[in-house]
């Protein structure tokens, strides 16, 4: 995040009341149901921030957070009512409009990194020095639709090459990439931290690429890549402005509060559960992922076009996406979030 941003957005969190047009807290709290890709992950911090803290609480909503990293998806949740919203990566507007028939809307873009690395095997260093030099490797990246596999095209793409000018691998077990890596099987995998670090202790491969920072993605993507997001159907949004807003009022403030506060203080704020029993290793993994939430709630509209654009290379079907209709900035703009605690 740059100072102007953060500043812009501490400005934000510093004011104490709301106005009408930000959305007064409603004296009969809305209930609203948000399907999460992944209630455990840290790529969705800023809401379980948000329920934690007590911030849907104070701006008058009661909120339940709907584990969903699979079946059903965020998708079919909103698709039959079972969900008002999902909280996912930005390019699953594409998917819920062309695979499922249903136009959604990002309402506030709370990650600008998949906090991610490209990991290179050891074995090609003097080789691969650069994302021209991809060109023909074997990646392990994940599903088509994957945060992973996006990143990988991406990476490749902006090196110069074509999704069609490298083989993408489909995941398995952390110990049987790295002795794919090791043994020439394969040559790269796209990869979260803490397994990152661990092919990098176990000497099996080196980092490339960080698309983990911010400035670690502008310079290997040439762009932020908009990524954890709330978004609802269109039709919710219409129906129910004040609700939303209050909803962006509150992860924004979740946003304040994770570029304001240390791993550590984060941690503490988790439940145990989510911690785990090492703390020390949950808080490494923090000061990593924390950094894809240097954002101030808005989507940029050169990085919607360009996530946009590398989807529909792996996918030609995703032309057919209506961009402009797969996020609004209105109520970022018009949010006041209240100083959080």
């Amino acid at each position: 995040m740059t100072k102007r941003a953060f500043l812009g957005l501490a400005l934000l969190a510093a004011a104490t009341c709301l106005s009408p047009a930000a959305g007064a807290a409603p004296a009969n709290p809305a209930r609203v149901v948000l399907a999460v890709d992944g209630t455990g992950e840290t790529r969705n911090l800023p809401v379980l921030l948000a329920e934690r803290l007590g911030y849907f609480r104070d701006e008058g909503l009661i909120v339940t957070l709907v584990d969903s990293p699979a079946e059903p998806s965020p998708a079919e949740l909103m698709k039959d009512g079972r969900a008002d919203g999902a909280v996912a990566f930005y390019h699953h507007t594409f998917m819920s409009q062309v695979d499922d028939h249903m136009t959604t809307q990002a309402v506030v873009a709370m990650g600008m990194t998949p906090a991610l690395k490209l990991m290179v095997a050891e074995r090609l260093r003097g080789k691969v020095k650069t994302l021209a030099d991809l060109k023909g490797l074997r990646i392990y990246a994940g599903g088509p639709n994957s945060g992973k596999t996006t990143t990988a095209n991406w990476l490749v793409i902006h090196g110069g090459a074509t999704i069609a000018d490298y083989t993408r691998l489909a995941n398995v077990e952390r110990d049987a990439m790295a002795e794919a890596l090791r043994a020439g099987k394969a040559d790269a995998v796209v990869s979260h931290q803490p397994d990152a670090d661990f092919y990098e202790a176990t000497g099996v491969a080196f980092t490339l690429a960080d698309i983990a920072s911010v400035e670690g993605t502008k310079q290997a993507l040439g762009s932020v890549f908009p990524s954890t997001t709330l978004y609802m159907p269109s039709a919710y949004i219409a129906a129910h402005p004040q609700t939303v807003q209050h909803l962006v009022n509150a992860c924004l403030k979740a946003l304040v509060y994770l570029n304001a506060h240390t791993p550590a203080e984060i941690a503490a704020a988790l439940p145990p559960k989510m911690v785990g029993k090492d703390r020390a290793a949950y808080v490494r993994l923090l000061s990593e992922d924390k950094q894809m939430f240097a954002s101030d709630g808005v989507m940029p509209a050169a990085a919607a076009q360009a996530e946009w654009t590398t989807m529909t290379a792996q996918l030609p079907k995703y032309a057919a996406v209506r961009l402009a209709e797969t996020y609004t900035n209105s109520f970022v703009e018009h949010a006041r979030p209240a100083n959080p605690r």
